[in-house]
Formats: C-alpha cells, structure tokens, sequence
C-alpha cells in the first residue's frame, strides 16, 4: 500500500512540475504577434470634459429620451409570474429630479458618472396617478460630439 501512494505522490509532482513549467513559458509566435501589432492611436481630443458634473436639465433631458425609446420599441412587455398573464405596459415619465450630486464612476475614464434622480411615472393606460421612485442613470462625456450621453 505505501509503494502505491509514493508512486501516485511521484506521478502527481511530475505532472505538477510540467504544468508549472508550461504556465511559464511564452511561445516566440505570441512574442512576435505583441511586437507586430500597432499601437493604438489616441482618440482625437474632440471637446474636452467639463470640470462640472451633468446638470438637472441634462439628465432630464437624457431620462426623457430613454423613455421615449421605450414607447417607440412598442413598451414593456410584462410576464405574471404567478398567473403567466402577459401585457405590456407603456409608462409614461412625468417628472426628473436630480438626488444630490452625481458620483464619478471608479475605474471608469473622466467624465463617467452615475447619477440618483426622483421620477414621476405613471404606468396606468391614461398616464394618471403618478408615483415617486429613485432611479438611477449613467452618463459620460462624448468628446466627439461635445455632450452628455448615457451609458
């Protein structure tokens, strides 16, 4: 029984030391493939990012876009869980407020921010009874085209 497991013990040390040694190399076509391919350029400089954050017009702006995409893609299609009834609603965006002060995005480039609003939306047929709710959006810095986008 002890020659057995010595021989395993060999077996799997041998094993682990030709992985290890695999891992460590680098092939000369993957050398040659690094050193071949160009060097990105950089972006044109277009219009620089400005030093303050999305204004509340802007982000207004941006979330009644993206809720007039929704209504064009036909609505929001809706699946019960419980019943499997489906339907789709087609919300209607009444009213933006910023919550405070965007947040840069960490690990993001300059001009990424995510930002906290309060919306006034209605999801009933007619639009009426409008309720409250937080939401948030992304928005970033297009240099080409020197405005705020979303994400």
């Amino acid at each position: 029984m002890h020659a057995i497991a010595d021989r395993r013990l060999r077996v799997a040390a041998a094993v682990l030391l030709l992985v290890l040694a695999g891992c460590s190399r680098q092939s000369p076509s993957a050398d040659a493939a690094a050193s071949a391919a160009p060097t990105p350029e950089p972006p044109p400089a277009g219009v620089p990012v400005p030093d303050e954050e999305p204004s509340e017009a802007v982000l207004r702006k941006l979330e009644f876009e993206r809720y007039d995409e929704l209504e064009a893609a036909g609505g929001l299609p809706v699946t019960s869980t419980a019943t499997g009834n489906s339907i789709t609603l087609h919300p209607t965006l009444h009213d933006v407020r910023k919550d405070g002060p965007c947040k840069p995005m960490p690990h993001a480039p300059t001009g990424w921010y995510e930002c906290s609003l309060i919306i006034r939306v209605s999801i009933s047929a007619d639009g009426g009874d409008p309720s409250e709710q937080g939401e948030r959006i992304g928005v970033k810095w297009d240099a080409g085209d020197g405005k705020w986008v979303r994400q």
